[in-house]
C-alpha cells in the first residue's frame, strides 16, 4: 500500500478502479482537459484476477438487441476516434462467424435468428452460409443442421494495446494512477473514499468502475445494484500452423445439454506462444449454477476440471488443428439478469459502472465517455435508460 504521506487528500475527481471502465473514463477526462484526476486501483492496472486482463476482446454489431446494436455502432465510431488519438490501429478487422444451432430462445449474446433480424433492420452487411459453407471456408467441422451469419466488418480489439494508451493518456495529463491501493469505503454523500490505510480524499465527484467489488463499496451505501459474479473459463490452445492464418474469430450456439451449457467462442490466431507456436484464444460463455457467487471474494479462481473437459472436448472435435491447451484462466464476470450493464449517476457527486457481464470491453469508449460526462455533470451522449440503475434487474 501507497504510504499516507505521499498520498493526495483532494481531487476535482476520484475514480476508484483501474480496469477498463476506470482507465477510459481517465482518458476521456484528460481529453476534456480535466487535469486534477486520481485514479486507484486495489492490485495493479487491468490485473490478472480482473475482467480487463488478456490480449484480446471481441468488436461486433451483431446482436439481437436493437438498442445494444445501436449502442455497438455508436461505440465503433469513437474507436475510430480513439485509434486517431493513439496514432496505430487498436482493433484487428477480420469478422466474426455466428455459427450453430438456430433457436429463438436469446442467450447470453443473443440468438442468430434475432441477429439476423436486426441487422436486416439496421442494415448491416452479413452473409449467410450454412454447414457446407462454413465447413469449406473455415477449419470448423459444424452439424449438418448448423448455420451461420458471417459479419465481416466485426473483429478483435487488441485490449492490451487499448489499456496501455489509455495509461499514457492519463498520465500524460498529470493524473495520478495509484496502484496497490485499495479503498475501504465511500463517503455517505458520495464527496470522498477512505482507503484501508485510514487515509481520506476528498473529492468533487467519484466514479466506481471497480468491477465485481463495486459490490462491496456500495453495499453500506444501500446503493449496490443487483449482480451476481460469474467464474468465467477461456484458455489458450496451440494450432497447427498450415491452419494458422484460416481460423475465423467465432461463436458457437448451441442448446443446454445437461452440464453442458453449448456456448463456445475462439479468436483467430493473434499471437504465439514464447517458443513461436501459433494460438488461439478459446473459451467458454456460461458458469454453472452452483459456481455463481453473490460475494466477489467467494469466487472460485481454480478452473473446475469438468468445465475444462468441456472446453477441450468442444475445440478438440469441432475445430480442426487444435493441438495444446497451454494457459488456463478464470475471469469473473459480474452479470445482472438481464445481462445489461450498469451505467449511471447513483447521487449527485458519485457514478457507477457495473455488470460488465464479459461483453463490455467493446463498449469501452463510450463507457468511458459516458463516465467522464456523469463526472462532468452533463448527460452522456446517447440514451442510456437500458443500463439504468434503477431497472427492475439490477434493483436490489
Amino acid at each position: 500500500m501507497t504510504q499516507s504521506s505521499s498520498l493526495p487528500t483532494q481531487a476535482a475527481i476520484v475514480i476508484v478502479g483501474g480496469g477498463m471502465a476506470g482507465l477510459s473514463c481517465a482518458a476521456s477526462l484528460a481529453r476534456r482537459g480535466i487535469n486534477d484526476v486520481v485514479l486507484l486501483e486495489a492490485k495493479t492496472l487491468a490485473h490478472a484476477k480482473a475482467s480487463s486482463f488478456g490480449e484480446t476482446r471481441m468488436f461486433r454489431e451483431m446482436y439481437s438487441d436493437p438498442v445494444l446494436c445501436r449502442l455497438a455502432q455508436e461505440a465503433n465510431r469513437l474507436w475510430r476516434e480513439e485509434e486517431a488519438h493513439a496514432g496505430e490501429q487498436l482493433r484487428e478487422t477480420h469478422g466474426l462467424l455466428f455459427y450453430g444451432e438456430s433457436w429463438d430462445e436469446e442467450t447470453i449474446e443473443g440468438s442468430i435468428p434475432g441477429a439476423r433480424r436486426v441487422m436486416d433492420d439496421q442494415g448491416i452487411p452479413y452473409e449467410a452460409l450454412d454447414a457446407d459453407a462454413i465447413r469449406s471456408r473455415f477449419p470448423l467441422k459444424p452439424k449438418s443442421d448448423f448455420t451461420g451469419l458471417f459479419e465481416p466488418t466485426a473483429g478483435a480489439v487488441r485490449s492490451d494495446k487499448v489499456i496501455a494508451h489509455w495509461t499514457r493518456t492519463a498520465r500524460q495529463a498529470g493524473h495520478q494512477l495509484i496502484e496497490h491501493c485499495p479503498v475501504a469505503g465511500i463517503d455517505a454523500d458520495g464527496t470522498g473514499v477512505t482507503l484501508e490505510n485510514g487515509h481520506h480524499i476528498g473529492a468533487g465527484q467519484v466514479v466506481v468502475a471497480s468491477g465485481i467489488w463495486s459490490q462491496l463499496l456500495l453495499a453500506p451505501l444501500g446503493l449496490a445494484p443487483k449482480l451476481e459474479v460469474w467464474p468465467m473459463l477461456w484458455a489458450h490452445y496451440t494450432v497447427d500452423p498450415a491452419l494458422a492464418d484460416r481460423y475465423p474469430q467465432w461463436f458457437c450456439f448451441q442448446r443446454e445439454r445437461g452440464d453442458d451449457g453449448g456456448l463456445y467462442y475462439a479468436f483467430p490466431v493473434l499471437s504465439h506462444t514464447e517458443d513461436g507456436r501459433p494460438r488461439i484464444k478459446a473459451g467458454i460463455d456460461w458458469a454453472p449454477q452452483e459456481l455463481r457467487v453473490a460475494e466477489p471474494n467467494a469466487m472460485a479462481t481454480e478452473a473446475p476440471p469438468r468445465l475444462v473437459e468441456l472446453l477441450d472436448t468442444f475445440l478438440f472435435n469441432n475445430v480442426e488443428g487444435v493441438q495444446e491447451r497451454v494457459e488456463t484462466v478464470m475471469s469473473p464476470y459480474s452479470m445482472a439478469s438481464d445481462v445489461n450493464f450498469v451505467l449511471d449517476r447513483l447521487s449527485p457527486s458519485l457514478s457507477l459502472f457495473a455488470g460488465g457481464s464479459g461483453q463490455a470491453f467493446k463498449f469501452a469508449p463510450l463507457i468511458g465517455d459516458s463516465l467522464a460526462r456523469l463526472a462532468c455533470a452533463e448527460q452522456p451522449a446517447v440514451d442510456l435508460s437500458c443500463w439504468s440503475h434503477q431497472r427492475d434487474a439490477v434493483r436490489a
